[in-house]
Parts: C-alpha cells; sequence; structure tokens
C-alpha cells in the first residue's frame, strides 16, 4: 500500500530545460527587453527634445528676422505688393541661408507670394492666429502653420506691413497691407534634422547611453542570478527527492542568521520532505501490520472456529451413539472456542478504538491498593487450577492516583492474567505498588521462565506470544493482551517497561501520577 502510495505520487522526471525556460533565463530575457525599450525610449526622447530645444533657440535668435527684412525694403507699396523689393529680398535672403522662407501675406493669412521653389508650397493660407500671438509678444516658443505641409507647424518670424505711400516712411498709424512671414526652418533643415543621428556629438551621446544601459543590465542579471542560483538549488534538491521515490529527505541546511524567504522556503521544504518521508515509512509500516493482522485473524479465527465447526458436526452425526457425557464434553469444548473467539473479537475491536484514538480517558482519584486486591481476587481459581501463588503488595496507605479507574483495572487484568499463564506449577505472580518520585510504581512480575531477549522488542506487538519454557503450557490467548495494556498506558503517559531474565521470570512496571 505504501509502495503504492508512492508510485503515484512519483511521477516521471521531466526533460531538462533549456535556458529560455529557467527561472534565470525567463528574467534575464525580460530585463533585456526592458532595457532595450528604455534605451529606445531614452533615444526617442533625446532626439524630440533636442529638435524642440533647436527650434526654441532658432526662434529665440531671430525673433526680429522679419523686421529687420521689412525695414530695409518697402515690399508693399500703395496697397499693392512691390514685386522688384521682394523678388530682391528673396534673392538674397536664400543666398545667406537657404534654411529660410520667406512668404508675403495679406491681412487674412492668404499667401501673396513666396521664395520657395515652385509646386512646393501645398497651402493657399495660413492660420493667423499664432501670427497675432507672436507680434503680442507671447511666450516662445510659438508655432505656425507651414506652407509646404498640409498640417505641419514650425517656428517662424512675423512683422506686420503698413501701407506706404510714394516712397514716403511709413507712418505709426499707416493702414495693415499684410506680413512678412518668415520660416525660420525650412525644408533642408528638417532634412538635416532627420539626420541628427549622424551627429558626432548625438553618437557620443547614443554610445555612453548604450554602455550605462549594458552596464547597468550586467550588474542586474548579476543580482538576478545571485537571487535565483539558490532557487536553483531548491529545484535540484526537490528534483533528487522525486528522484528517490520520495524516500531521501535532503540535509537539513542551517542559517544563522536566518535567511530572506528563500531560505525559509528552503527550510519549509526539507521539513516537509523528512515529514513526506516519515509518513511514508509509517504507511509500510502500517501496511505491514495490516498484512500480518489479516494474516494472524485468519489464522487465530480459523483454529477455533474449525473446532466449534467440527464438535457440533460430531454431535449432528453420532448424536443417537454419543453417550451423555460424550454429549456434555463435545459441547463444553464447543462452548470453550466461542468464548476464545468473542474474547478475541472483542479485543480486536478494543484495539482498534485505541488505535484510532477513539477511546476519551475519564481520570478520577480512586485507590490503587482497593483495585489491586479486587484484580487479584478475580484471578484465585484461575491461578489454583494452575498451582501458582498469587501474592500482593499493597499497602493501604498508598496515596490515591488520577486515571482512568476501568482502563488501569483492564491492564492490571491483562498483565496479571499473561503472567498467570507463562508461570509454571508451584511459581509466584506478584503485584507490587509503592510510592516513588514521580507517583506510585505498579509492578507485576512472576517468577516465570522469563522472555528471551531477542522477543523483547516483540512482546507489545498485536498477535505476538513469546515461547513457554519448561513447565509451562502454550499460552492459548490471542497475543492482544499486552498491546491493549501499552495502548491504554500510552494515553496516560505513563510507559509500560519489561525487564526479564532467563529462568527468572518477567516483571513488567509503569507509574501513574498521584492525585
Amino acid at each position: 500500500m505504501a509502495d503504492e502510495t508512492a508510485e503515484a505520487v512519483a511521477a516521471p522526471p521531466p526533460d531538462k530545460r533549456s535556458l529560455a525556460r529557467t527561472l534565470y533565463g525567463r528574467l534575464s530575457t525580460v530585463l533585456f527587453g526592458l532595457f532595450l525599450l528604455l534605451g529606445l525610449i531614452h533615444t526617442a526622447w533625446v532626439l524630440r527634445t533636442s529638435q524642440l530645444y533647436l527650434h526654441e533657440v532658432n526662434q529665440k535668435l531671430n525673433v526680429n528676422l522679419a523686421g529687420h527684412l521689412a525695414a530695409e525694403r518697402i515690399l508693399f507699396k500703395d496697397g499693392r505688393i512691390n514685386k522688384q523689393a521682394a523678388a530682391e529680398t528673396f534673392r538674397t535672403l536664400m543666398a545667406i541661408n537657404r534654411n529660410i522662407e520667406i512668404y508675403l501675406l495679406d491681412r487674412d493669412g492668404r499667401i501673396l507670394a513666396y521664395s520657395a521653389a515652385p509646386g512646393v508650397v501645398k497651402r493657399t493660407q495660413v492660420s493667423i492666429e499664432p501670427v497675432r500671438a507672436f507680434l503680442n509678444g507671447q511666450t516662445l516658443p510659438i508655432y505656425g502653420d507651414d506652407p509646404r505641409h498640409q498640417t505641419g507647424s514650425t517656428v517662424f518670424s512675423v512683422t506686420a506691413l503698413k501701407r506706404a505711400r510714394g516712397g514716403q516712411p511709413v507712418p505709426p498709424d499707416a493702414p495693415l497691407d499684410g506680413y512678412l512671414y518668415v520660416i525660420l526652418v525650412g525644408e533642408d533643415y528638417n532634412s538635416a534634422l532627420r539626420l541628427v543621428g549622424q551627429s558626432r556629438t548625438l553618437r557620443a551621446s547614443a554610445w555612453g547611453v548604450g554602455a550605462l544601459i549594458a552596464v547597468g543590465l550586467a550588474a542586474t542579471l548579476l543580482i538576478v542570478h545571485w537571487v535565483t542560483r539558490r532557487v536553483t538549488r531548491l529545484a535540484q534538491e526537490m528534483e533528487t527527492f522525486r528522484e528517490s521515490g520520495f524516500s531521501q529527505a535532503p540535509a537539513p541546511a542551517r542559517y544563522d542568521p536566518p535567511g530572506d524567504e528563500i531560505d525559509e522556503l528552503g527550510l519549509t521544504f526539507r521539513a516537509m520532505s523528512r515529514r513526506i518521508v516519515e509518513q511514508i515509512d509509517t504507511l509500510r509500516d502500517v501496511d505491514r501490520m495490516r498484512r500480518d493482522l489479516v494474516a494472524n485473524v485468519s489464522h487465530d479465527l480459523r483454529t477455533p472456529m474449525a473446532s466449534v465447526h467440527g464438535y457440533l458436526e460430531t454431535l449432528l452425526l453420532k448424536e443417537p451413539t454419543l453417550t451423555p457425557q460424550d454429549r456434555t464434553r463435545y459441547l463444553e469444548v464447543a462452548l470453550k472456542h466461542s468464548k476464545g473467539l468473542s474474547t478475541m473479537v472483542t479485543e480486536l475491536f478494543e484495539l482498534a478504538k485505541l488505535d484510532a484514538c477513539e477511546v476519551e480517558l475519564h481520570a478520577e482519584p480512586f485507590s490503587l491498593c482497593e483495585l489491586g486486591q479486587d484484580v487479584l481476587q478475580r484471578f484465585e481459581l484461575l491461578a489454583a487450577s494452575r498451582r501458582v501463588e498469587l501474592k500482593g503488595v499493597l499497602s493501604p496507605t498508598l496515596p490515591m492516583v488520577a486515571a482512568d479507574l476501568r482502563l488501569i483495572e483492564r491492564v492490571l487484568v491483562n498483565l496479571i492474567e499473561n503472567a498467570v499463564r507463562h508461570t509454571p506449577e508451584g511459581g509466584i505472580v506478584s503485584l507490587l505498588c509503592h510510592p516513588d518520585a514521580d507517583g506510585v510504581l505498579v509492578q507485576v512480575s512472576d517468577t516465570g521462565p522469563g522472555i528471551p531477549a531477542v522477543e523483547l522488542p516483540h512482546i507489545f506487538e498485536r498477535f505476538y506470544r513469546a515461547g513457554g519454557g519448561a513447565g509451562v503450557a502454550a499460552a492459548d490467548g490471542a497475543g492482544l493482551g499486552l498491546a491493549i495494556a501499552k495502548r491504554i498506558l500510552d494515553l496516560h503517559d505513563a510507559p509500560l517497561s519489561v525487564r526479564s531474565e532467563p529462568d527468572a521470570g518477567a516483571a513488567f512496571s509503569f507509574t501513574l501520577r498521584t492525585a
């Protein structure tokens, strides 16, 4: 039964796992992906913030560029575009800085002229709100519509163009003709920003970030390895324990001072494995005892049953020819065996209840002197029939003991009956009770042949019968008396001990606590 249980629990060993399937491999993969993601996010963030910073600096440095350009030439004259001045402005500025694009706007933002190449401009009008925000001096950077894109925006510089008449200076209260709208980051400049990754400075920064990520990842992997190696070692111990069929618990480990949760897990597993081994051993012992019990019960029940059956069958078949004396003798033998069967069944049930801890103790104070005398009187006839002397050394001044009266009486009955049956004619069976340091010592001794040393470890096992010596008939009990007595005394925390020497008898003793 225990072997079947262990085999059912033991599963076939798993295949050797690859590194990617181990805890260390999975943690390493997750951390590598996390560090890589953080590196990409950091790089994208640096590039984006660098671009925004360049836009802000560029707009702040060129905040008055449109005003300076408008002051050099009159781009609107008598309410109309001065095409010559505009062309010269476009040509001069594009020769100086190709990243700058110039647009002439009317009062509503419609594009009237521009310096960009034909076909490049995608808009016919830009939003006037950012232009007014710029002229009102709001905080930079301010992004306006990029005429080259339908939805794009960029930094700019702008100034209002007032109407001039006949080449005269523009008065402050002159009417508004339009705006000079200067895109500070042209298409070529944006293309250059897309190549910013080729910058030596940014490359050095990227290498630095990569090195930091690599160092951080390596340090993290070392820490993960240091943490998971104990988990790996614990997993190996578990695998070894399973491969042993749960029969060899790992050696206990000591942590001084106590470790972390992983150490606690290891201690718990080792304690649990030892418990499992103990339970499997117990199951094996129980299974062995079950087999022995079945075998012994079958044998011990079969013999008296066969005798009862045989005598009753004889009575039935030979009843006309039997004398009354033979008929009476057959019935007495059948009755004796039936009583033996009844006693055996009763003791089996009693022992089963004791083993299952279904017996409740009802401790009460009582006198061992009175109980001992009652039990001795019960065996006077049996002892006389076997010519055995019963002797009681019982002092009336013995202190009261606290125990279950009914169960202790059963212990004394079993011990004295066992002693009487194993004592030859002329022998003595003694019951001795006297105080000692722990309570009251009770001892039942006899002058029989004693118990061989090789049999002493087994005498408390159920159905075990020690061999009788010279002059002693084979014991006709079921071999359950001593087992029952020991179980009862175990319930009282009073160990039953035995001392025996060849041809010097045996002595069983135990101690009960005083009340």
